[in-house]
């Protein structure tokens, strides 16, 4: 995971204190251009039900006290329904994420940028690498993902899937880039199109 800026910033490994067995270095924090930056990359399966409770937690408090924050990157989570292509193909659920319960919670309190700006549209980050370069799997995921606290959504202008380098097969994660604009000006994040 990298936070990166064109300004100086103070970084912070495991800001919510986790544990060693708890995968603490699945969360950075920076405070950049006077936002709290949080990038992710949370380990698979119910491995990353302590940072979602966190980050549900650090949601309430942001709104709570009026504070600009966006966490941004590979969360191995969704909604069942509308994020696993093969349900969404079969109209049906055939596979599902284990932590939806704590993704939907999260939801409530901050808002998942590309979403929020493309409610009827279908998109999927990340595709299983296969070895036959030729394979075009519809197997896709949508599991890189941008939520803003209530004070930093009217700064949103924009959240796109950049899907170049997955289809040039350098990566399996398309990158996610998100446009907030300042008072004066706009600043970009982006999630990092891999691991």
């Amino acid at each position: 995971m990298l936070l990166a800026a064109n300004e100086p910033f103070a970084a912070t490994r495991n800001p919510f204190g986790l544990p060693e067995e708890d995968y603490p270095d699945a969360v950075i924090e920076g405070k950049i251009a006077g936002v709290r930056v949080y990038g992710v990359y949370l380990p698979g399966q119910d491995r990353k039900r302590p940072h979602l409770r966190y980050l549900i937690g650090f949601a309430q408090y942001c709104n709570e006290h009026d504070i600009a924050a966006v966490c941004i990157g590979d969360f191995n989570s969704g909604r069942s329904e509308t994020d696993i292509e093969v349900n969404v193909r079969r109209g049906s659920l055939v596979d599902a994420f284990s932590t939806a319960d704590l993704y939907a919670e999260l939801e409530q309190h901050w808002t998942e940028a590309w979403a929020y700006l493309h409610p009827d549209e279908r998109e999927f980050s990340w595709y299983p690498f296969r070895k036959d370069p030729d394979y075009e799997s519809r197997s896709g995921w949508r599991i890189d993902k941008a939520f803003l606290s209530r004070p930093l959504l009217p700064r949103l202008r924009a959240a796109e899937y950049d899907h170049f380098f997955r289809l040039d097969r350098l990566t399996d994660h398309s990158a996610l880039i998100v446009d907030l604009a300042e008072r004066t000006s706009s600043v970009t994040a982006g999630s990092s199109p891999g691991h």
